[in-house]
């Protein structure tokens, strides 16, 4: 990726290499963030070839690209300093070539093509309905985000998803439906599913109805076919893969305003009511380990909820706005 970007800073990427590029740049904000930091920088201080104290430009020029991004995403970017000296090299003697249109087409259209994306978010406690270009709906729930290309230009209609979402899909077999999640593909033509990646190390894919082939993004090798009634459990740590039936209600119970739990620990329990109501549970006391439970709750208040559960679990609670008290 760093040659990638001295080479689209130069102007000398060929179209393949833009299109990957467009791509990663759209796979999160931090990264767009970084294109546009890199490039603005080097726009600003490079008006005239520079050849020499090239470690000492790329320092500087990793640092401004860097002030503005979150500070847990400045580890994953180390490689810019490298990146920085090799385009400074390369956008060097390219200047001494053609300094008139430096880069522009090729930086400018990279960009342009990433800002057409939309971004639907919800926060906590927060479930939305959103009808997609094409037709399709998806279903969104609460702390989760979807992005997806303006008017779903290109050969695919692709959307990167951030926590859990239901998908109605509408048929276009000319041009597939993809939900990327944690480096996973689900691609369907028309059918109804449900994809849960809230745990950074699992992503659950739910097959209600039609069929769904299911990707690593990264290398596009299939892992598997989906039919109705079976899920995917995906380890993203280990790369392990449980083709399993599941239950209607355990999976798309959230979609329908019923809050269901199977054999949830208080962990899973303690989170999920977090992004349900968008409070913060903390927990105090002697804390059980070994806490199981399994019901449903439709359209609750927050106070019944944990009246429900304070018979069976004993304990006490104490809401005070946002904040939620739990205490063994």
């Amino acid at each position: 990726m760093d040659e990638l970007l001295a080479k689209w800073l130069s102007n000398t990427a060929t179209e393949d290499e833009l299109a990957i590029l467009k791509k990663w740049a759209t796979q999160s904000e931090e990264n767009l963030k970084l294109i546009e930091n890199l490039q603005k920088t080097w726009s600003e201080d490079n008006s005239e070839p520079l050849l020499v104290n090239v470690d000492a430009k790329a320092n500087e020029i990793w640092a401004s690209a860097m002030k503005e991004m979150p500070k847990q995403a400045r580890r994953r970017y180390l490689w810019i300093r490298y990146a920085a000296a090799i385009l400074i090299l390369s956008c060097s003697f390219f200047w001494l070539l053609s300094r008139a249109d430096f880069g522009q087409t090729a930086q400018e259209d990279v960009l342009s093509i990433a800002r057409t994306y939309i971004l639907r978010e919800n926060a906590p406690g927060q479930k939305t309905k959103v009808n997609l270009p094409d037709g399709s709906i998806a279903f969104l729930n609460s702390s989760s985000s979807i992005k997806y290309s303006n008017g779903f230009d290109g050969a695919e209609r692709r959307i990167i998803l951030k926590g859990e979402a239901f998908f109605e899909v509408a048929k276009d077999a000319t041009k597939p439906f993809v939900v990327e999640s944690n480096n996973i593909e689900t691609i369907a033509l028309g059918t109804a599913f449900n994809v849960n990646a809230f745990n950074l190390n699992e992503i659950r894919i739910s097959l209600v109805e039609g069929k769904v082939r299911i990707n690593q993004a990264e290398t596009a090798d299939e892992v598997a076919i989906l039919s109705p009634g079976f899920e995917l459990v995906v380890n993203t740590s280990t790369q392990e893969f449980l083709n399993q039936p599941f239950e209607y209600e355990d999976v798309i119970g959230w979609k329908e305003g019923r809050l269901v739990f199977n054999h949830a620990s208080l962990e899973e329990v303690s989170l999920r009511l977090e992004r349900w109501y968008a409070v913060d549970i903390t927990l105090k006391g002697r804390v059980p380990t070994n806490w199981k439970i399994s019901t449903v709750y439709e359209n609750q208040p927050l106070e019944n909820v944990l009246i429900d559960l304070q018979y069976s679990k004993k304990f006490a609670y104490e809401i005070n706005g946002s904040t939620v008290t739990i205490t063994f």
